[in-house]
């Protein structure tokens, strides 16, 4: 059987950041003996190098402005030629985008809390007239690590916030003091705060990437307020396994993503869990999916709070296994991306 080839599009975090998963495709064509090409997208004939591969696998960057500008369209045109790619549109179309997420949750009719995407200042007028439950969670469409996430508590502060939304809007690049904080009061240890220093260029290399970044504005995104909660999961299937990683509540917080407080605490794994996970990814058709959830305090219920595609396959390694659709726990770390790529491997192959 002829093995298929692979392009591993040289995205622009490539051996600038931990998290980047071009290695771990380039290890794993390495280790099956797969065709393979490391192809930078922004190179003169790309696309023609890319479109005479089989497969595509691309992990671009939300830090990236040019990433986010053109990746989407790239994949969609390599599609066309008859690529199969990764992200392909029902995981891309959404990347980084907490209202594309709420409106197709919505329609798919997968749990999630009560939110609110508003376009124009007088719908937040309506709102505080006929919900006005404070406190409220105000997000940015986009960012990750929660430093685009504030807890509004009154009307005014409300209005002041949609003014600024609707006026000359917020920056949407990480918050360099908020994240040093947030890294420091989640420590548990030195030698924690060591191994946070020692990534701390792979940081300002994505602050520098991020400034390109447009300022949000025009809109004013809430979500309902969940009290009592001290951590969300960080939910990834892939196929037919689930990992997870646990993150803490930063103290004196309500957020929890970003502040580097992980936890792996099997037992906060149900089967509604993996059952609601499991269901999500299909019903998304995704390939592969992290999803923030958490349990509904009232009901006990699990939702989901955002989706992105794009995680860290380096902590969730550290659950040191994957659970299976029956809610069976293997001890096979799930390396997300290897995982990944051997699906779409197989799929071309019809094995």
């Amino acid at each position: 059987m002829k093995h298929p080839s692979v392009a591993i599009v040289r995205s622009d975090f490539h051996d600038r950041h931990s998290t980047s998963w071009g290695h771990v495709w380039l290890e794993y064509c390495v280790d099956a003996d797969l065709p393979h090409s490391l192809i930078d997208w922004r190179g003169l004939g790309a696309f023609e190098a890319l479109a005479k591969h089989d497969i595509v696998v691309w992990h671009y960057s939300h830090f990236s402005r040019d990433e986010m500008l053109f990746a989407r369209s790239i994949l969609v045109a390599l599609k066309a030629v008859g690529c199969r790619v990764f992200p392909d549109v029902a995981d891309s179309d959404h990347f980084d985008d907490k209202i594309a997420q709420s409106y197709l949750l919505k329609a798919l009719g997968i749990a999630m809390p009560k939110d609110y995407p508003m376009h124009c200042r007088s719908a937040v007028d309506e709102w505080i007239r006929d919900v006005g439950e404070f406190p409220v969670v105000a997000k940015l469409r986009t960012g990750s690590g929660a430093s685009n996430v504030r807890l509004i508590t009154s009307a005014d502060e409300l209005r002041h916030y949609a003014k600024r939304m609707f006026g000359r809007g917020f920056s949407g690049k990480p918050d360099t003091v908020f994240k040093i904080k947030s890294n420091v009061a989640s420590a548990r240890s030195l030698k924690d705060i060591v191994k946070r220093l020692k990534r701390a260029p792979e940081f300002f290399f994505s602050l520098r990437n991020a400034r390109g970044l447009p300022r949000e504005r025009g809109y004013v995104y809430l979500q309902e307020f969940m009290p009592g909660l001290d951590y969300d999961l960080k939910v990834v299937v892939v196929g037919d396994q689930l990992s997870f990683i646990g993150r803490s509540v930063r103290a004196g917080d309500f957020r929890a993503s970003g502040g580097g407080g992980l936890f792996y605490e099997r037992t906060l794994i149900d089967q509604t869990i993996i059952d609601s996970a499991f269901q999500a990814a299909d019903t998304l058709r995704s390939d592969c999916t992290g999803f923030d959830m958490i349990k509904d305090p009232r009901n006990g219920q699990p939702v989901i709070l955002e989706v992105s595609y794009g995680f860290s396959h380096t902590a969730l390694l550290g659950s040191g296994g994957h659970f299976d659709r029956e809610g069976n726990w293997h001890d096979t770390p799930l390396n997300a991306p290897r995982a990944l790529l051997d699906r779409l491997v197989k799929e071309v192959t019809g094995q």
